[in-house]
């Protein structure tokens, strides 16, 4: 099989020659293991093709997405914030949500620090005006998708869409604007955003419909510019913690279920896989998730409550796609590499060529974490 086909295979629990692979790390150690297999450490698709080829990983993947490097965004056309304020990758600066620049840089993790909620004083359901986010949709032009990675992307460059697709390794993706939860939250502050679920149903139904009206119609856009054209879908939405959801899942069913069945039914119309990712102890909001229909579950956050491998395949392995599963908060930073080793033999036990399972880091590998961990991840079984 060749990685595209063994990464769909496994995505539709079909049988595999092997379990596929993914990779992801933070800036600091992709650098570190450039120059160990001396890759040139120039943020190309060449240099990152060929750090995948060395440590014999199938795609580089970001989140959700499977394929960093091959996926495509509406352009925004919409008036930026000033300064001091930047652009997050999220793309939540086009809904007119502040970010700062955040994360620890000389370690490699860069995160935009949200600020100032631009809906923080409402102080009731009608201080949140009609169309709130849906007159933005004039912002985004979606007869132009471009690549995430860059957007100046032109036909016959390696990141456009035609010369991904000519490679015969890469896999299209697409999705955007679709976090429920977290936009309510960067727009009222999470904090007041969790209060008013309880405290105010009224101020948090019209915030939540408000989201969740864009959101919908926004992805009915690019589903109609791009989605004949991508090959999966993603969307995240972090709703839960180490120890369990951050609210009553009673809330998630009641606010969110619904507007998530709607998306997926939506993204599925086009046959595209739709791949989904939470980090932390998700099993009050995972088993929500497969109801409404998704594919694929991204972490897989082993050193999470209750999240071992074998819970977690017992709980779920016959109904979704699974993609992570070697913890990059313990093992990769403080095991052996025979540990490891071991993790990943227990993750081929459970699963063998069955699929349901894309291997590797639940989500960026750190900065600290020894090259041989890494390199066990993907030594031939």
């Amino acid at each position: 099989m060749d990685r595209r086909t063994r990464y769909f295979a496994a995505a539709r629990r079909q049988p595999v020659d092997r379990i596929p692979t993914h990779f992801r790390a933070s800036k600091v150690l992709v650098r570190r293991l450039m120059e160990h297999f001396s890759i040139d450490p120039a943020g190309s698709l060449a240099s990152a093709d060929a750090l995948l080829d060395c440590l014999g990983a199938d795609h580089w993947a970001s989140g959700s997405r499977i394929d960093a490097w091959a996926t495509f965004t509406p352009r925004y056309v919409g008036p930026l914030l000033p300064a001091p304020y930047i652009p997050d990758a999220a793309c939540f600066h086009t809904l007119g949500i502040p970010a700062v620049p955040g994360g620890v840089g000389e370690l490699g993790f860069e995160y935009p620090a949200y600020t100032n909620p631009p809906l923080a004083s409402a102080e009731r359901a009608s201080d949140i005006p009609s169309g709130y986010l849906i007159r933005r949709l004039a912002y985004y032009n979606f007869a132009r998708m471009v690549n995430r990675q860059a957007p100046a992307a032109q036909p016959g460059e390696p990141l456009a869409y035609e010369s991904l697709v000519a490679s015969g390794r890469h896999i299209i993706c697409m999705g955007i604007l679709n976090n429920l939860f977290m936009i309510c939250c960067y727009l009222r502050g999470m904090e007041q955003f969790l209060v008013d679920m309880v405290a105010d149903r009224l101020l948090a139904e019209r915030l939540i419909r408000e989201v969740g009206e864009f959101c919908l119609e926004f992805n009915r856009r690019q589903l109609a510019s791009f989605g004949a054209r991508a090959e999966c879908y993603a969307a995240w939405d972090d709703v839960a913690g180490q120890d369990g959801i951050l609210f009553s899942p009673r809330l998630f069913a009641r606010y969110f279920q619904p507007l998530y069945r709607e998306l997926i039914a939506e993204v599925k119309r086009y046959g595209l896989l739709f791949s989904f990712h939470c980090c932390g102890s998700v099993h009050q909001v995972l088993p929500l998730m497969i109801d409404a229909g998704i594919d694929i579950f991204d972490v897989v956050q082993t050193s999470a409550r209750d999240m071992d491998l074998e819970s977690v395949y017992r709980r779920y392995g016959q109904d979704i796609c699974l993609s992570g599963a070697i913890d990059v908060q313990k093992l990769l930073v403080s095991g052996s590499p025979e540990q490891v080793r071991a993790e990943v033999r227990r993750a081929q036990d459970l699963w063998g060529t069955r699929g349901g399972l894309v291997l590797g880091p639940s989500h960026e590998a750190a900065p600290e974490t020894p090259l041989e961990n890494i390199l066990a991840i993907y030594e031939p079984a």
